[in-house]
């Protein structure tokens, strides 16, 4: 049985936003480079995300970036030695603030929150025998952090460090 690992990704509203801010854009009378430009963020944004999936001893990840799949990484369980985690800042500091502007401050922590599959405050990092190391997890959830971490120890017998990287 294929468990994947929360939050279970479920792109229906994804494809809702993305329709609803795409309509203005194309009806809108402006130029196409403009229409370009304002049609190619919402899908970045809303299509981004990672999905993550145990199916007995494999472990899958795969990053879609615009709705387009990226390379899967994929590796065998027993073979992960450490479960590394990670945690970082939330957002930008106020040294951002006081170099960069307000703007930059608002918008490196909106990207935070809307992109968490190529940012996130916690990320869960498997290391195998071989050397590899595999993202199989950013996000902002505290509580579904340490699901996911109880569900890859368990599953792999893997120990448990923090990643210094």
């Amino acid at each position: 049985m294929e468990v994947t690992l929360k939050p279970v990704t479920n792109l229906t509203p994804r494809y809702w936003v993305v329709g609803f801010v795409l309509v203005p854009f194309l009806l809108l009378p402006i130029p196409w480079w403009v229409k370009l430009i304002g049609c190619i963020t919402p899908i970045v944004l809303a299509g981004t995300y990672r999905i993550s999936t145990i199916e007995g001893d494999k472990f899958r990840t795969q990053l879609f970036l615009g709705f387009v799949p990226l390379k899967p990484q994929k590796c065998n369980l027993p073979a992960v030695l450490y479960i590394e985690t990670k945690y970082n800042a939330l957002g930008a500091g106020f040294g951002t603030l006081l170099l960069l502007g307000p703007m930059q401050y608002v918008f490196s922590t909106i990207f935070d929150m809307l992109i968490p599959a190529l940012g996130g405050a916690y990320e869960i990092w498997l290391v195998t025998a071989k050397g590899r190391e595999i993202v199989a997890w950013q996000g902002f959830n505290q509580k579904l952090f340490e699901e996911n971490v109880e569900l890859l120890t368990a599953r792999s017998g893997a120990e448990l460090r923090g990643r210094t990287q």
